[in-house]
């Protein structure tokens, strides 16, 4: 349509409300919402763009590039006195279909630099959008070689592979972004419940443009201390205790930054309002999960009120609320960012509030006198109240495919997790090597399995043998500097939980047992039981942004991991009595995935599949077999002794055999280890193993002259 329209037609304005507006390029999202009317009624507009359609581009490369670039930037200096918002989405879509040989189909810039990220390129904010998006179609060429440009059919689906990539990197925590793109800004808000909201806004010296800086200062990440100078830099007349209240309203208040210990990085919303600098990318936060936030928009949507009217709003909305304070900070945070404005005394919707009241399609809840509260922070947790999970059928489904297990196994680990209101704990005891760790990941993140942020759903902690207390979990006040503490990510992943109470985060303990866990989690035991909150530090106030107490989070799911030997520790009763435990001690060895991948021709890869099923079932009896993992690196080890050429596939397997199963055999002297290792001794000597199967003859004689027998004497 474009390349054949005449100078009249592509001039009119049908045809440029047309080429705005379509999403046949890439949806443009709640973008399509700004109005653009004015935009189509310039000519210089419609003849700059006819101007680039027709003009004959640079030869390929930088100078070709750069053009482009310039070209974009001279018609957003024209859409500018023309809108309140630079339509990006909507430009990124109208040069794609005037040279779409240029462009792939992703408008929104954060999903364009994530994709170009996974794929090793250039990603940062410096570099244009324009820039990017050549890099990706050069590194799709480079791989799959060139193909005739659009409107081909080769070179559309050129341009739509990179979507296609990009939606299939998994974990790249971009929610948001494919909400924002959906089309027309069809995605429905889910508004927390008034007890669950952040209770207020704290007001910060230089408002929005304050927040806008510190997202710009944590744009490549940052340590906790150097973002508090930052913020004292900027307001030097702010306590300790004030710059650390700032910064948690970033992160609880605004979403906008996520912390790793002492370190901060932008979340995906804060990326987003980084690229744009425009408060709309943090409006599906603020009204769900700032309470009052909607109910001045709401009250504002059919009739002008004073600020009076405005507060008594908001102290309905939580009766807490005795002084102005409170109320004055959301009523003018709403000015500040144009969304309400005052006219003659009485306060009425901008524009763009109108667009932001156009998204709230429920009614405003408020607090009722019980649960009042004055002070902001994370929001209490009650038992499940509005907690969602899917379906264990759903759950199943988003299994990855090198996760086999049982539907009865994840069933059995569901029921355990989800029987009490507020003690969602199992342990998974086994095999090792049988997948307990996948389990319990993969299931943790088929909780979320239609959300694209799935990193934030899942916290492993490897447990340290000499763990006595809970420090090394929950941090400490640093005891040289009373004014900081010493944050962990799993503290970080607790009040992240306790910010967001509709939706599970599992915490996986990896290996539990190398230390004693009534120990290092006393005070999570201890919540978890009674329902009382858990005590982080003895302060009044909030150290470096951490609570004195946290109310448990009834949304933590909790699964450890356990394997039985001389190097751990036993459960205690108080382990016990919270946890369902669930022991597996079987894998099945025809299962395992790496059969369809591996690199062994067929017959090879049967014939060691055989000998470790046989080992495997031999060894059963003494619980001296193995799991996946063996079997994986035994694979791998004969894959590559083969490749080498030195070793045959026979005494590749007898030495993978050796290195991986046999140090594992020990025991004292009983009949059912004598059957076990005279099975193995046959097994070894009809595959021909013969190393493997010396060495196991002289556990045998050991066994039989001193009782017991050891890998290492």
């Amino acid at each position: 349509m474009v390349r054949d329209a005449s100078h009249e037609e592509f001039t009119s304005t049908a045809f440029q409300r047309k080429l705005w507006n379509s999403e046949a390029v890439s949806g443009v999202g709640w973008g399509g919402a700004i109005n653009v009317d004015k935009v189509i009624a310039d000519p210089k507009v419609t003849e700059r763009l006819w101007a680039l359609r027709n003009d004959p581009l640079p030869p390929p490369g930088y100078e070709r590039t750069r053009y482009l670039e310039h070209a974009f930037k001279v018609l957003v200096a024209l859409v500018a006195p023309h809108v309140k918002k630079i339509p990006r989405l909507k430009l990124f879509n109208v040069f794609a279909a005037l040279h779409p040989g240029e462009f792939v189909t992703i408008s929104f810039a954060k999903a364009l630099r994530s994709l170009a990220s996974e794929m090793g390129l250039p990603a940062s904010g410096k570099i244009h959008p324009i820039e990017i998006h050549r890099a990706v179609l050069d590194r799709l060429q480079e791989v799959l070689g060139p193909v005739a440009p659009p409107p081909a059919r080769e070179g559309l689906e050129r341009m739509t592979l990179a979507w296609l990539l990009h939606s299939r990197v998994e974990d790249h925590g971009l929610l948001e972004i494919l909400e924002t793109m959906m089309p027309g800004g069809s995605e429905k808000l889910v508004p927390l419940p008034a007890a669950r909201r952040r209770r207020g806004m704290l007001a910060i010296a230089g408002s929005f443009a304050t927040v806008r800086g510190i997202v710009e200062f944590a744009k490549d990440g940052c340590m906790r201390e150097d973002l508090r100078e930052h913020i004292r830099s900027i307001n030097p007349r702010l306590s300790q205790a004030a710059v650390n209240t700032n910064i948690n309203a970033m992160i609880g208040e605004w979403g906008v930054l996520q912390a790793d210990g002492n370190q901060l990085k932008l979340t995906p919303r804060g990326e987003s309002l980084l690229e744009s600098g425009d408060p709309e990318d943090v409006s599906d936060w603020l009204l769900t999960r700032i309470l009052g936030f909607d109910h001045l928009l709401y009250a504002l949507r059919d009739k002008a009120l004073g600020r009076a009217d405005l507060r008594e709003v908001l102290k309905r909305a939580n009766p807490g609320w005795h002084s102005n304070f409170t109320p004055d900070a959301m009523i003018d945070w709403q000015r500040d960012m144009d969304l309400i404005r005052r006219e003659g005394g009485l306060f009425t919707l901008t524009e763009e509030g109108r667009s932001w009241a156009s998204r709230i399609h429920w009614e405003p809840e408020a607090l009722s006198s019980s649960e009042e509260e004055e002070t902001v922070g994370p929001p209490l947790a009650q038992p499940n109240v509005g907690l969602q999970r899917p379906g264990l059928i759903t759950m199943l489904s988003a299994f990855p495919p090198n996760a086999v297990f049982s539907a009865k196994l994840v069933a059995k680990l569901d029921a355990s997790l989800w029987s009490n209101p507020r003690r969602h704990f199992a342990v998974l005891a086994g095999l090792s090597g049988s997948g307990k760790t996948l389990l319990a990941c993969s299931y943790a993140r088929a909780l979320w399995h239609d959300q694209d942020e799935t990193r934030q759903c899942l916290y492993t902690l490897p447990v340290q043998p000499g763990w006595h207390d809970p420090a090394a979990v929950f941090g400490y006040v640093n005891p040289l500097n009373g004014d900081n503490y010493v944050r962990t990510g799993f503290l970080d992943f607790l009040l992240r939980a306790a910010l967001d109470p509709s939706r599970p985060y599992t915490v996986v303990l990896d290996e539990m047992n190398l230390s004693h866990p009534e120990q290092y989690l006393a005070p999570l035991l201890s919540a978890m039981e009674t329902g009382d909150e858990i005590e982080l530090h003895t302060f009044d106030e909030d150290i470096g942004g951490v609570p004195p107490r946290l109310a448990y989070p009834a949304n933590l799911v909790v699964i450890g991991t356990v394997n039985m030997d001389e190097t751990t520790h036993g459960l205690s009763d108080k382990i016990l009595d919270r946890a369902a435990v669930l022991e597996f001690w079987d894998v099945d060895v025809d299962a395992f995935p790496g059969w369809r991948t591996t690199r062994l021709p067929a017959e090879a890869a049967a014939a060691v599949r055989a000998v470790l099923s046989a080992l495997y079932h031999a060894l059963r009896p003494v619980r001296l077999h193995f799991g996946w993992r063996t079997i994986g690196d035994i694979v791998g080890f004969v894959e590559v002794a083969v490749d080498a050429g030195v070793l045959d596939a026979v005494d590749s397997l007898d030495q993978a055999v050796f290195a991986k199963i046999l140090p594992k055999l020990r025991g004292e002297d009983t009949k059912r280890l004598r059957d076990a290792l005279e099975l193995v001794h046959g097994v070894l000597m009809r595959a021909g193993l013969m190393d493997s199967a010396a060495k196991v003859a002289e556990l045998n004689a050991d066994l039989r002259h001193t009782g017991s027998a050891r890998f290492w004497r």
